[in-house]
Formats: structure tokens, C-alpha cells, sequence
């Protein structure tokens, strides 16, 4: 098990009393495992709308019921309901925003070791639909407000809790949030449980390193259509709209944007390699350099995906669509490009390079309106933040190592960030090395993980609020 779980698992047995106080533990389950099992049964996919706003009308009804009043408990309908909360305190600082959203992308439960939206416990793993991607997140943030609550503490700040509910589609809950409601999300900064900001194990099963994610890659996609008149499958065309569409998107394959490394990056290369040995490790402390050899970073680029997409705006097509007949020939041809782009650069200059690239001006390629974020520069790197979350890890992790990430995803954040409050993301969640299952098959978060994620945030609110 991860050090600390020992000296943690006596504090969260307490969790079942607390659960019971608030009038929310109805069975022998500690109240985050209830809340979790409650929550990732719910389908609360982008498809089922109606089952994000049960989900999130059940947790406020339950922060009711833990003495949180109706007025400090509000809904926020954007397109999908979004659920606000604050926690009052004395008011001698200003406000600590933290954030997390429920929605999830909806999982095929034919192709899944268990059904998706129904929690399992398998082999020291709980397997389900956003166990990882932020449903685990959530439950930190909600599981804790009512044990706080319970124990009549009171912060010397109001404590504002965001989830949610089309982080996985539009964002347009947290834009609208920040854009038309600012005052209900406006902080000191963030702490968003939906980064990856979180805790990598070692091969024995230890932590290694604790991830606090500072910046993130916009996304933007992009539709390249190739288009002729057609005809009859029996007389072909030279000019067939799949062929021309499949030989830009090969092009596209072989680019690669250049290399830019920012501050965050470096700092993070240059944390992973004290802690990584061979070729990898020499590499990564070579890209972790004032003055990186540029040998190095392409060596490393090869060698790492991560790291390459960290270094790097990528684009990478998602979906096609040609054709109506089998015996037609198609008049048109789509594809789908999903592009992730680095802090500072912009989108403008990525079309300009994809139309260079394709190098085919009968190729239309244009910026998919509802597919793109808004740029987002990084959160500074300030010692009030960072400090107070190193001696967290330290107590709770002895000799894990602190590293800055920038994310190659883009979250909630991006907006809250534009809004001018800076957003920190520290999951707290500790995961096996290459084994991310965010959006993927079976989808999972260790049980002790789990569990030692949710006393790292009890810990992290009193500490940044007391």
C-alpha cells in the first residue's frame, strides 16, 4: 500500500460516524464509498441530461440535509444544470474556489469487464464510468464539505464548491459561470479535482511523484471535406473525394508541430528525471535545462508521447465520413481533427499550418464552431499555493516529489483562469504508471487510493482555510 494509508485509514473509519451525524449514511459503507456508489450509477452522460440534473439535485439536496442552507445551495441552468455551493467563513481572506464536474463520457457496457454505471470492487480497484474523470473528484469536495459541516468547523474564508454538468461537451456551464455569474465563483484561486494534477506509483506500488497541473492546452477542431461531383461506381473518377481526403490526412500524419518548451514543462522534465534512470532519465534532465539541447528534446519527443505532447501542439483526426452507396461514388468526403494547442499559440496560425501542410486547396478545412476552448495562460507559480500542498504530501506521502505539469487536456479551468482567478489542479488521486483509463475501457481508481484522496482534501480545505 502507499505510505501514510496506515496513519490515514484510522481518521477515515471516523468518515461512518460523520456520514451517520449528517443523516446520509444509510448503510455500513463509509460515506465517500456511499456517495461514490450513488454517484457513478447514475448515467450522467451527455446523452442522458436528465440524469446529470437527478445526480446533481440529489447531492444538493444532500448538502441541505448537512445544514448547508437553500440560499447558500444554487442551481445554475446553462443548457445543464450546474450546482454552486458555498460554505461560509469568518471572511478574513478572500474566497477558495474549488471545482469538479459530473458529467461523464458514456461507456459501451457490452465491451466492459462490469457494467459501467454500477461501482464494483475488483482486485483493490473500484471499476466504473468516472471513477477517474471526476466523479472520484467530486466526491472529495462533497464528502468533505458535510464531514466539515458536521464537525462545526468554520474556515476563516468562504469556501465556494463548482460541479458542473457538460465539462465533457461544451463547458458552457463554467463559462456561463464565469461570464454572466462571476460573483459566484470570484477567488483568491482554484483547486480543481478534475486535472492531472494528481500522484504517480512506482513499480513497487509507492508514490513517486505529486502533480500539481498549472497550465493547459486549448482545444480546437477543425473538418477537412474533399467534395467532387460523383457518379456511378462503375465508371471511377481520378478525383475520388476518399482518396484525396486519405492522402491529406497522411501528410497531416507525417507533421509535426516544432518543439516549444514552457517554464511549467521544463521544471517537470527536470523534476521526472532526478527520479527516472537509463536513456529516459538522461533526457528528461536534459530537457529540464536552462538551455535544453534541441538533440535532446527530439530524442525525448520520440521516446515519451507524453513529453512530446507536452512540448508540442498535436492534431490528430477522430472521425470520418464519406459516401452514401456502396455503388456511388462519394461527392463527399469529411474528416474530423481534433487539435490540442499550446499556451500562446493561436489557433489562426494552426489553420494556416494545416492548410500548408494538406497543401491541397480543394480541400476545405475550417474551425469547427462548437469544437474549440478559449487560450488560457499559465497560473503563476506562488509559494501560498504550492507550499501549503508540499507539506500536505509530505505528511501524508513522505519523499514524494513535487512537480508542476501542464496539462495536454483542457478542463473547466481554462475559463476560471480567463475570469482572472488562477487554477491549480491536485487531483490527489495516486495511479500505476501507463495506466490512465480516463474516457477509456474500464475505467477504474485504486480503493486506497481512493480513500487517501478523500482525507488529502479534508486535510487541504482546513489547511487552506484556517
Amino acid at each position: 500500500m502507499p505510505r501514510g494509508r496506515g496513519a490515514i485509514a484510522a481518521i477515515l473509519t471516523g468518515l461512518l460516524i460523520v456520514g451517520s451525524a449528517a443523516g446520509s449514511q444509510t448503510g455500513p459503507e463509509p460515506l465517500a464509498t456511499e456517495l461514490l456508489r450513488e454517484i457513478v450509477g447514475i448515467r450522467s452522460s451527455e446523452a442522458f441530461p436528465d440524469n446529470t440534473q437527478r445526480l446533481l439535485e440529489q447531492l444538493g439536496q444532500r448538502l441541505v440535509e448537512a445544514g448547508f442552507s437553500e440560499g447558500d445551495v444554487t442551481f445554475i441552468d446553462a443548457g445543464r444544470l450546474n450546482l454552486v455551493v458555498r460554505y461560509r467563513g469568518t471572511g478574513l481572506r478572500a474566497p477558495l474556489l474549488t471545482m469538479g464536474h459530473v458529467d461523464v463520457v458514456d461507456a459501451d457496457a457490452d465491451s466492459w469487464h462490469a457494467d459501467p454505471f454500477t461501482l464494483a470492487e475488483i482486485d483493490g480497484y473500484y471499476y466504473g464510468r468516472g471513477t477517474i474523470d471526476n466523479k472520484s473528484g467530486v466526491v472529495a469536495l462533497v464528502a468533505n464539505f458535510i464531514r466539515l459541516r458536521a464537525e462545526g468547523y468554520e474556515p476563516d474564508r468562504d469556501i465556494i464548491m463548482v460541479l458542473t454538468g457538460n465539462e465533457e461537451s461544451t463547458m458552457g456551464g463554467i463559462s456561463y459561470l464565469a461570464r454572466e455569474r462571476r460573483e459566484l465563483i470570484d477567488a483568491d484561486f482554484a483547486l480543481n479535482t478534475d486535472a492531472v494534477g494528481g500522484g504517480e506509483l512506482d513499480a513497487n506500488g509507492e508514490p513517486s511523484t505529486f502533480r500539481i497541473q498549472m497550465a493547459e492546452k486549448r482545444y480546437q477542431t477543425y473538418e477537412l471535406m474533399a467534395t467532387n461531383p460523383g457518379g456511378h461506381s462503375s465508371r471511377p473518377r481520378p478525383d475520388n473525394a476518399i482518396y484525396e481526403l486519405a492522402e491529406a490526412l497522411v501528410r497531416l500524419r507525417r507533421y509535426q508541430f516544432p518543439i516549444q518548451v514552457s517554464e511549467i514543462a521544463r521544471e517537470s522534465f527536470r523534476v521526472s528525471g532526478e527520479r527516472t534512470g537509463g536513456e529516459e532519465g538522461e533526457l528528461l534532465r536534459a530537457a529540464g535545462a536552462e538551455t535544453a539541447d534541441p538533440e535532446a528534446l527530439r530524442r525525448l519527443a520520440a521516446l515519451d508521447p507524453l513529453a512530446s505532447s507536452t512540448m508540442r501542439t498535436t492534431c490528430v483526426a477522430t472521425m470520418l465520413e464519406a459516401g452514401v452507396a456502396e455503388n456511388a461514388l462519394p461527392r463527399v468526403a469529411k474528416a474530423t481533427v481534433n487539435c490540442r494547442i499550446l499556451p500562446g499559440v493561436e489557433p489562426s496560425h494552426v489553420l494556416a499550418t494545416l492548410r500548408e501542410v494538406v497543401a491541397d486547396e480543394s480541400i476545405e478545412i475550417r474551425p469547427v464552431q462548437s469544437g474549440g476552448t478559449v487560450a488560457s495562460l499559465a497560473s503563476p507559480m506562488r509559494d501560498d499555493v504550492v507550499q501549503p500542498i508540499r507539506q500536505l504530501v509530505d505528511e501524508i506521502w513522505p519523499g514524494t516529489a513535487i512537480m508542476p505539469e501542464q496539462a495536454t487536456f483542457a478542463t473547466d479551468g481554462l475559463f476560471v483562469r480567463n475570469a482572472g482567478v488562477p487554477v491549480y489542479g491536485v487531483s490527489g488521486l495516486f495511479g500505476d504508471t501507463g495506466d490512465s483509463r480516463a474516457h477509456g475501457l474500464d475505467e477504474r481508481v485504486r480503493v486506497d487510493g481512493f480513500h487517501d484522496s478523500i482525507e488529502f482534501w479534508y486535510r487541504l480545505l482546513k489547511r487552506f482555510s484556517s
